[in-house]
């Protein structure tokens, strides 16, 4: 659905990611879509070239660079959101609300059981 849209999966995570957060540091963004500092460097330097997001120098710390969205992003962002929502409808057909609920409660506690891991820790702790 993404791909027939115009996009890919990362670059619907990045551009929502910076579409629900507004003006963010990359720093900010890896941590909202979950990844790690190199591969956002990647996506975000891939869709700089796209001409879907900017870079800027934060005018507090101008170690930090701000990202945006372009209007370009913002279309694209607003075309890959259609498509998503037509799959999540297609796929969730003749599911009821009370399932959907319960199925988002199950993965919350997923991801709450993800983040809290021993090996999500031990990954995310410096090397020596």
């Amino acid at each position: 659905m993404l791909v027939e849209a115009g996009g890919s999966l990362g670059t619907w995570i990045v551009l929502s990611a910076i579409s629900d957060e507004g003006i963010v540091s990359q720093s900010v963004l890896a941590s909202h879509a979950h990844v790690e500092g190199a591969t956002i460097t990647h996506h975000v330097d891939r869709l700089e070239k796209l001409g879907l997001v900017r870079r800027q120098a934060d005018p507090a710390d101008r170690r930090v660079r701000r990202i945006e969205l372009t209007p370009e992003g913002e279309r694209l962002h607003a075309t890959l959101l259609a498509g998503a929502r037509k799959f999540e409808k297609q796929v969730l057909a003749g599911v009821s609300r009370e399932v959907r609920a319960e199925l988002e409660r199950t993965l919350d506690v997923i991801r709450s059981n993800l983040q809290s891991s021993p090996e999500r820790r031990s990954a995310n702790k410096p090397s020596r």
